[in-house]
């Protein structure tokens, strides 16, 4: 059990690992999930390799291409990475599966 009286008063965004214990967290909706792309990666490629999942291979693949463009805005300002973000990411995190992953910029 995660012990979230220092989160009593929060109500954001929090971005944490994918540790299960914070899902407690997340039930009211106070509190919204930023999950690591990493670990949603993760998750994609453990389907991949399981199952040879098409859904799979599309969104490592558009992860790729975020990491890609994350890569050539590295180190801007935060202003003209917003910018950025906006205008090429979003394409990118919606899947024609009905999957979305969703973004928090």
């Amino acid at each position: 059990m995660v012990r979230s009286r220092h989160l009593r008063e929060f109500c954001c965004t929090l971005q944490a690992d994918a540790y299960a214990g914070f899902n407690q967290l997340y039930e009211n909706g106070r509190i919204q999930e930023a999950a690591c792309w990493a670990h949603v990666r993760r998750k994609f490629y453990d389907l991949q390799q399981a199952h040879a999942s098409p859904t799979a291979t599309e969104a490592l693949e558009r992860i790729r291409a975020l990491y890609a463009i994350e890569k050539e805005i590295r180190g801007r300002p935060p202003e003209e990475r917003h910018q950025v973000r906006q205008e090429q990411e979003p394409a990118l995190v919606r899947l024609d599966s009905g999957l979305a992953l969703e973004p928090v910029f």
